[in-house]
């Protein structure tokens, strides 16, 4: 199944994008530009808390996905992270479960790897 996601994306979303909301919120952003968003315009647009837009925000900032422009967050990835976005977009649009379930999928397999270094191998 993530073999329908190019390897470009799988580490885009692996290094950037941990939950299906979090990229809802950069897509959001990315579709607005260069329109800005306060937590609160953020939290009615997306039917959810002020803390949690914050805190969506926040993270995408950490990522140097978008920047605050005053009190508002803008949409201002790198011409790099930018091409990832729009392809990472049309992916979402076309095969939006394929997406979401590599995303959701990436917690199991990190935990999975970590139990698997400690299995006792035979020699």
């Amino acid at each position: 199944m993530s073999n329908e996601i190019p390897e470009s994306l799988r580490l885009f979303l692996r290094r950037n994008i941990n939950s299906v909301s979090l990229l809802d919120v950069l897509f959001l952003l990315k579709r607005g530009a260069p329109q800005t968003w306060s937590p609160e315009e953020l939290s009615v647009e997306m039917r959810t808390n002020k803390s949690y837009a914050a805190s969506q925000l926040a993270e995408l900032q950490a990522l140097n996905l978008i920047h605050l422009d005053g009190t508002k967050y803008i949409y201002d990835p790198s011409p790099q992270d930018r091409e990832m976005i729009e392809a990472l977009e049309s992916l979402y649009n076309s095969r939006r479960s394929t997406v979401i379930n590599f995303i959701y999928s990436q917690p199991i397999d990190s935990i999975r790897d970590f139990a698997d270094a400690f299995k006792i191998k035979k020699d």
